[in-house]
């Protein structure tokens, strides 16, 4: 009979507990969002600002302020958002007193490719990032003829550019010549390093970082017109 009872009791704790939270959900779906916040991650780059996601979200009818919890589309919100081009991941979350907020990570474009039909950024990724009539992001340059190149070795070397400190301060441009060779435009010095092919980018660094620390100093960068690359361990440069 003890046991029965003890059993009893705890179904009844087990239904007034059930009963509370039904009943806090149901209070919880009648509140209001007072306060939407929408958080953008530290980037380098400013391709969303908070009046753009509000604008977004107003276009879509999908604005979460003064609609209670049972009125929020979250996944719609949050769908819409993730489309955005220069939006790599968006999170949307709400609180039991109604407020909404969204963490937003934009995604981070490693180099601007200038074609001669288009122009567009490449991102972190490998992805196609449309250029942005709001923000233009500080990167390296890919022009010429891009459409005949090995577009994953190029990928691969101006990834390799952008997490270098010294290329990345180094080289501002790659132009792709007709014949696929690659010419690349440095920032110090007024030569043109003869690159050619994508292929082996490594050693090609490797071996020009060398030839800049213990071939020629500071000054010496300005005497020579072209530094090429293309010969397997040698460096040919034509002065001046």
């Amino acid at each position: 009979m003890k046991k029965a009872f003890e059993i009893l009791k705890w179904l009844l704790l087990v239904v007034i507990i059930v009963v509370l939270m039904a009943f806090s959900f149901k209070q919880q779906e009648k509140v209001k969002c007072q306060h939407f916040d929408v958080l953008l991650a530290t980037s380098e780059g400013h391709f969303v600002n908070n009046e753009m996601i509000h604008e977004l979200l107003q276009n879509k009818n999908l604005h979460p302020l003064e609609r209670t919890s049972a009125e929020i589309a979250i996944k719609e919100i949050e769908q819409s958002i993730s489309n955005h081009p220069a939006v790599k991941n968006a999170n949307v979350y709400s609180d039991i007193l109604g407020k909404i907020s969204i963490d937003i990570i934009q995604r981070k474009p490693i180099a601007r490719v200038v074609g001669e039909k288009d122009s567009y950024y490449i991102d972190e990724d490998g992805q196609w990032m449309p250029l942005s009539n709001h923000y233009t992001a500080r990167t390296l340059v890919i022009s010429g003829n891009v459409a005949v190149v090995n577009s994953e070795a190029l990928f691969q070397m101006a990834k390799y550019i952008y997490k270098d400190p010294f290329w990345n301060a180094q080289i501002m441009q790659v132009h792709i010549e007709y014949n696929e060779d690659l010419t690349l435009i440095p920032r110090v010095g007024y030569h043109q390093i003869v690159f050619g092919e994508a292929e082996n980018f490594e050693e090609k660094f490797s071996n020009l970082k060398l030839f800049y620390e213990k071939g020629i100093s500071y000054k010496g960068w300005n005497n020579y017109s072209s530094i090429n690359l293309k010969f397997k361990n040698q460096i040919v440069c034509t002065k001046k």
